[in-house]
């Protein structure tokens, strides 16, 4: 065996088989680091290029570790060589290609429309990060490079992308409405119902999910406020820090639910002493009567699964797969994103704001939903749920304050019957409020919440009175129904708030 130390990960191989080869390394914080390994094999490209030339790019992609995680070298590395498989397929030369030169690039230019712009775009950036490598020929620069843009333009692309899996504000509520339902009949587990509706609260990457650990739910008991610890998994950090998200009491509530039910099903596989470092959402099937985890690397880390698309199939994936048959339904990771950051920039968020709250959207994807907003490009939103989004999308991540002045008649005030507490909980738009104040608010487009207010007495006045209905039967379904979709439309407000209330706290919003 050889071995190769570069940066933090080491990469080993086989000298009879040196093109298929490993790396790793501990990635994760510092208090809860796992082995992170990836797998390359260059062996099927030797139909159609030297072994000089593919040692060459072993080399580049080992070295890239200088610059980047080994996920991403993964990434690089299923493009690249998906690139060059194709290349064979063209045959476009009858000899294996020693190096990249101009010959070679304007042969593959020709033939370019074969070929997708994603991997073209990683070709060539494998140039300009390195174009001194002995897979490239001298005289080459950049622009040799061929290159297939969309029509609209890469950003033009992104602004579609976005409008294609941004959610409506009524689809949100139907998601959330139909895992209470399932719940409460018993067909959603409590793994999967409080990865809903922590999906709906925070919205981080599925590598960011799997990585939590029990001991990440906090509970002050100065404040009375819950907090979640979450692995800020960025690309290219391999000791990313983890963030602190303020949650609202019944998603905390929830959450401590699982905790205990994923200690009392799961405890009995790792050391006594080693509890905390449980998964709170681990990999769900065992074996060998229950006594280890169907997965090697589950029983390594502590029930965590090894990849994001691995911990999305078994959650996300898994309850739309389950509960929903429209494909617009779920909970992927860039479906929430995308409408949260549309909702927004409508708002009038800054990127930086939208960035602040999505914690690690690009630059590029944040201008996009300032555009998307600025352009009044909502009307381009795929045909199945563009009647509904400006209707049902209200401002609810434009806050104000309970201390900002405001005109008597348009705040909404609400009172707590048990204690005779009386909150302003935000500002209507209209020059009067309605009648229906303001239970009604949260799902109105001119409603303008406070961020700082404890909208947890709305909350428990709709959940008495789906309460009071329920025992009443069929012939008040309809109102529970309603009270049901008026209780999804505050806990949305309520975890639009806490995500705000991060940016404050942060100094991030602006």
């Amino acid at each position: 065996m050889a071995y190769l130390t570069i940066a933090n990960a080491i990469a080993e191989w086989d000298d009879k088989t040196p093109l298929h080869f490993t790396m790793r390394e501990e990635v994760g914080p510092r208090d809860s680091q796992e082995i992170r390994t990836i797998t390359i094999n260059l062996t099927n490209l030797k139909a159609g290029y030297t072994s000089e030339f593919l040692i060459n790019l072993k080399q580049y992609l080992i070295e890239r570790r200088h610059q980047v995680t080994l996920t991403s070298i993964k990434t690089e590395a299923v493009n690249i060589q998906s690139l060059l498989t194709k290349i064979i397929a063209t045959n476009l030369f009858s000899n294996p290609i020693a190096i990249i030169d101009e010959n070679f690039l304007l042969s593959i230019a020709s033939k370019k429309e074969q070929f997708a712009p994603q991997q073209l775009r990683y070709f060539r950036a494998a140039f300009k990060l390195a174009p001194h490598a002995p897979l490239f020929a001298k005289d080459l620069s950049e622009i040799d490079f061929p290159t297939s843009k969309p029509k609209k333009g890469r950003h033009g692309a992104q602004i579609d992308r976005i409008l294609a899996k941004a959610l409506d504000r009524a689809a949100v509520a139907y998601i959330l409405d139909t895992c209470d339902s399932e719940y409460a009949k018993g067909t959603m587990d409590l793994g999967h119902y409080s990865f809903a509706h922590l999906a709906f609260a925070v919205y981080v990457r599925p590598n960011s999910y799997r990585q939590i650990r029990v001991s990440d739910l906090t509970f002050d008991k100065t404040s009375n406020q819950y907090f979640i610890w979450i692995t800020n998994s960025k690309t290219g950090e391999s000791l990313p820090n983890k963030v602190c998200f303020q949650i609202n009491e019944p998603l905390g509530v929830l959450l401590t639910k699982q905790r205990q039910s994923v200690i009392a099903e799961y405890s009995h596989l790792i050391a006594i002493d080693e509890i905390e470092k449980l998964a709170l959402f681990p990999a769900r099937t065992l074996k060998n009567g229950n006594s280890r985890w169907d997965s090697d690397y589950a029983n390594q880390n502590f029930g965590a699964m090894e990849s994001g698309s691995i911990f999305s199939a078994s959650y996300a994936n898994a309850i739309s797969r389950k509960h929903f048959n429209e494909p617009r339904f779920n909970l992927k990771a860039n479906t929430l994103r995308h409408t949260v950051g549309t909702l927004l920039a409508q708002t009038g968020a800054s990127a930086k704001t939208i960035s602040a709250v999505l914690k690690h959207s690009s630059d590029n994807v944040c201008r996009a939903y300032v555009d998307i907003a600025f352009h009044g490009m909502m009307e381009k939103l795929s045909e199945s749920m563009a009647t509904a989004f400006l209707e049902h999308a209200p401002k609810i991540l434009s806050f104000g304050s309970k201390d900002d002045p405001s005109q008597t008649q348009k705040q909404i005030l609400s009172e707590d019957i048990t204690n005779g507490q009386i909150e302003h909980v935000g500002e209507c738009g209209k020059d009067v409020a309605c009648a229906e104040a303001p239970i009604s608010c949260y799902g109105c487009f001119r409603f303008r919440p406070c961020w700082d207010a404890d909208h947890r007495i709305n909350l428990n006045i709709v959940q008495r009175e789906i309460d009071d209905m329920t025992q009443r039967g069929k012939p008040v379904q309809h109102l529970v129904d309603k009270a049901k979709m008026a209780k999804q439309n505050i806990l949305m407000v309520m975890n639009a708030a806490d995500r705000y209330r991060d940016a404050v706290r942060q100094g991030d919003h602006t």
